[in-house]
Order: C-alpha cells, then structure tokens, then sequence
C-alpha cells in the first residue's frame, strides 16, 4: 500500500481558497481508495475543506489551544516535522514552498506549482518576500513537478530551465461545494432583479483591477442600473475607493463577502462574468462560470485561453478601448451571451474532478514504481 504524506502549510494558513480545496480534495480521494492511504500534518485546523478530518486536535482541547493563527501555525509544523523525521510514508507533498522539510525527508517527494506570478511581476510584491527563494529550492529538488496548466509548465522552463520531462501537467477539476456556509453571508435577492458584472476574488497588483474598472467606466454612465458586483478579495482599500470615488461609480461598485454557495446565486444572475488579470496559473473561477451559466469576458492571456478555448470573449487586458469594447459587446448582444454559455457549457466537460485527481495519483504511483 502506498502511504502519502501532505504537509501542514497550506492548512494553516487558509481557512478557504483554491490551495487548501487542491489538497483536500486529494485527501478525499484517497480516503476512497484501497491501494493508497495518506496522513495530513495537522493537529488542529479551521480549514472548512478538512472540517471532518480527525486530526489528533480536532476538538474542544485544540480550539482552546491552538485558537490563535501563529500558535497553531507553529504546532502543526512541529507535527509535520515529527511525521516526516518519523519517516513511515513513502511520498511527501508538501502543501506550499516552505523547505523545511527538506533537512529531515528521506522519502521522494513532489511539489505542486499554481502558477508562477511572483517571478513573472515581481513588482507587485514585496522585495523582501522570501516564498520566491523558497519555491525555487522546492522545484530545484523535487522529484516531481505537478503544474496545473500548460501556461505554468512553460514558465517553469523559461523562467528556471527545469526540464519539460520533470513536469506533469494536470489541469485542476471542477468541483464546487454548494453546501458551504462561512460567517460573512449577505441576502442573494438583493442583486436578482438588477444587472450587474461580476468580478470575483483578489483585486491586487496583476490583477488588473484599477485599469479595468477606469476601462468600462462609461458602461456604467450609460446605465445607471447597471452595478459591477466583487466578491470576495475583502473590504475596499482606500486607494480604491478613492478610485471608485474619482470615477464617481461609489453608487454602482460594490463590495461583498460571500461563499461559495453564494458565488452560485451571483453567477447565475450576472450579464457576464469578468476576469481582467494580466496573468493566472488557472483561473478555477472560469470554470465556476461555465457551470452556472453565465457567458465569460476574460483577458487573452495564454491559461485562460487554454482552459476557456472558444468559450471566453477576449480583451486585451493592456489596452482599455479594447476591453471596454469587447464588454459593451457582450452586454449587448443576447445571442453572443447565450452562445459564450453554450460553448462553456461544453469547455467544462473538460475539466472533471476524477480526471485530475487519477492523473494525480498516477504521478504518486509512478515515483514510487
């Protein structure tokens, strides 16, 4: 029987996010199979996707102990320490690019890379950021490369030369818990009998949220029913909201907090689906779109057009006219909306769970093989 092993990172640091869901999903997997057992590095955790898992602090004691993030930050890596000095695994999958395992792992072990944005745009983030030096020790070492998308294979042999034979591609699959219910929640029926674009997630740097809210600026001075709705990605900053202020779109850009059954609700009701970054390792929200039936405007950045294909209406993220263009066409044409819904619908039988996670376990396979 082969025996995994997930570290604690990504565990400890998220409570939701697509990271977090990755692994779990593959717990979950395995908890299914016969042939293959894995273990995760947790004592206690609050990630929603490992609610049910019976980690050893999973109870009253650990949500007394550990109730603090930096505590229990450093307990599970104690754990994850432990279990890989303990060495009764026989793979290591790290959950993120810290690389202090590697003075005590004996066993191979394989690294997942989501994209490669902080070499890309190392001007959106912090000179000091150490995760930089640590991703590439984690990919310079590892025994395999797990990438989630053709775009992100190709940086990694760009950027780090690493050799196209150390990679495997497996696209992420589309899996969406509608059940999930989180502490910030808002009434879906506000936003039913209105138009409104949707923007979903983080809206930092590469992103390209300043540039696309000034770029379809003049949608919404035509319509002033028409709202531009960003779930999630927190509370505006105050750069924004000068921005949005400046624009004088205060009445029509919002900001909410909402789960992933709550997403459901904004996809189905929206006129489109917006997604302006200048770069993504993925892009899961694309395929949540497709599944809820609500047409896809994206930039024409390689990934998307790799996962989307035919099914996305391009802009040029860079150029505003374009990108003001490309919505106005959508939000004015019916029968380019219910076409782009079609061919999603279509775009996402690409994509199942199964598929991805089998390829997955194969990689496990192969390496101890």
């Amino acid at each position: 029987m082969l025996r995994l092993l997930i570290d604690h990172q990504t565990f400890s640091m998220q409570r939701y996010g697509g990271i977090s869901r990755y692994f779990a999903n593959i717990q979950h997997t395995i908890e299914s199979k016969k042939d293959i057992r894995s273990v995760i590095g947790v004592l206690y955790t609050k990630n929603y996707y490992l609610k049910d898992y019976p980690a050893p602090l999973n109870n009253a004691l650990g949500k007394c102990l550990l109730k603090k993030e930096n505590r229990r930050f450093q307990w599970n890596l104690k754990y994850s320490k432990y279990l890989i000095q303990k060495n009764d695994f026989d793979i290591l999958h790290p959950s993120y690019y810290d690389p202090y395992f590697l003075r005590y792992n004996k066993k191979p072990f394989i690294i997942t890379v989501h994209d490669m944005i902080h070499e890309r745009f190392p001007e959106y983030f912090d000179i000091n950021d150490v995760y930089v030096r640590y991703k590439r020790s984690c990919i310079e070492r590892a025994d395999r490369i797990i990438a989630i998308s053709e775009s992100t294979s190709k940086d990694l042999q760009d950027i780090l030369n690493i050799p196209a034979d150390r990679i495997t591609v497996i696209h992420h699959g589309y899996q969406m818990n509608t059940e999930e219910s989180g502490p910030d929640s808002f009434d879906n029926s506000t936003y039913k009998d209105e138009p409104y674009l949707l923007y979903v997630g983080d809206r930092r740097g590469y992103k390209n949220f300043p540039a696309f809210v000034t770029a379809i600026r003049s949608v919404f001075y035509r319509d002033k029913s028409m709202k531009l709705i960003c779930a999630g990605g927190g509370s505006f900053g105050e750069a924004e909201k000068e921005l949005i202020l400046r624009l004088k779109l205060e009445q029509q850009v919002v900001q909410i907090s909402a789960t992933d059954s709550q997403l459901k609700s904004l996809y189905q009701n929206a006129v489109a689906f917006i997604f302006p970054s200048l770069y993504e390792g993925f892009g899961l929200p694309i395929l949540e779109a497709f599944r809820y039936n609500c047409p896809v405007i994206a930039s024409d950045q390689p990934c998307f057009k790799e996962i989307g294909e035919d099914a996305i209406a391009y802009f040029n993220p860079r150029d505003q006219h374009d990108l003001s263009t490309m919505v106005e066409r959508v939000i004015n044409s019916e029968e380019m909306r219910l076409n782009l819904i079609k061919r999603g619908n279509k775009q996402l039988l690409k994509f199942p769970m199964d598929l991805c996670m089998n390829k997955t376990l194969a990689v496990y396979k192969s390496i101890v093989s």
